[in-house]
């Protein structure tokens, strides 16, 4: 028998029909299996144990260099005194005339601005190799696959994410803290500390230049409240619930993972997270409720 122009082919179930191609495919794309075949924790993990190799091999490339230049900047600035002591000692057993002579060689040759500026730069590379020694530090921390809860500090947290994202924020928004919240908090630092970057990730690429981001914790007895705004545009409230499905994204190349992580950690600590406008900034304001870790859904 030929099949009829419009009618289904033999041993095909008609489109719509159950078991039908297209009821199986929006079965197989549908929020629901999407999240159960590509669960966002399960390619957390996986990013995180990647990326604790990765760390572990650059701080292990980096801590002997980072340790010579600490070392030899400390040299350096005693070197720097010393001949400054030496110059100025040297200047007052001259003659009148010589010393004259001398003050105007230092003084063509800038000496008298070089030689604050020599220990300036001296304690300013100093304070860069310091924090290049801490950012290794905090990457390994937040590199770290274990899952390890220990009395912590959400604000100790909340300032190690800051110092991961000292690059990339420091010419694009203005970030303020409010830090109050009490240490004792039975949490898993790591995921404290993703979760505070990919907010504060999220809400430094909302603002425009110049922007402002506000970082707020506090304390109520065994509750801690972090709450992180911005001067962006905010979030329409129609997207206020998708934003917290895995891969739903209105960014340009975003994975749609971020918050899905945000909020799958804060669960994990006996929380939750919300969303609605800053009534200061005007822009988005996200509300993490942190308790005490009583799960393992990430990391």
């Amino acid at each position: 028998m030929n099949p009829v122009p419009g009618d289904p082919l033999p041993d095909q179930p008609a489109t719509g029909a159950p078991g039908s191609i297209s009821e199986l495919l929006a079965a197989a794309t549908s929020p629901a299996t999407s999240s159960a075949a590509f669960d966002a924790g399960f390619i957390h993990r996986e990013r995180m144990a990647g990326l604790g190799e990765l760390t572990a091999g650059i701080a292990h490339e980096l801590n002997n260099p980072i340790g010579y230049i600490g070392s030899n900047l400390n040299t350096l600035r005693r070197y720097v005194e010393t001949v400054s002591a030496l110059m100025a000692q040297a200047q007052a057993f001259m003659e009148p005339a010589q010393r004259g002579a001398w003050e105007q060689a230092l003084d063509a040759a800038r000496w008298p601005i070089i030689g604050k500026d020599l220990v300036a730069v001296v304690d300013e590379t100093q304070q860069g190799a310091e924090q290049v020694r801490n950012i290794v530090g905090d990457l390994k921390l937040l590199a770290r696959t274990s899952i390890t809860p220990e009395q912590g500090s959400v604000d100790q947290c909340v300032l190690s994410a800051l110092t991961v994202l000292t690059h990339q924020l420091k010419h694009r928004c203005h970030v303020e803290r409010d830090l109050a919240s009490r240490d004792g908090l039975l949490l898993v630092r790591p995921q404290i500390i993703q979760l505070v970057i990919n907010l504060v990730h999220n809400a430094g690429q909302a603002v425009a230049s110049g922007g402002h981001v506000r970082l707020t914790s506090r304390s109520q007895e065994s509750l801690v409240t972090l709450t992180i705004e911005d001067d962006g545009p905010g979030v329409p409230e129609h997207q206020r619930l998708e934003i917290f499905q895995p891969f739903y994204t209105s960014k340009k190349g975003g994975t749609g993972l971020g918050l899905p992580i945000v909020a799958r950690i804060a669960r994990n600590h006996g929380g939750d997270v919300r969303i609605d406008r800053s009534p200061d900034l005007g822009g988005a304001r996200f509300i993490v409720e942190l308790r005490h870790w009583q799960g393992a859904g990430v990391a």
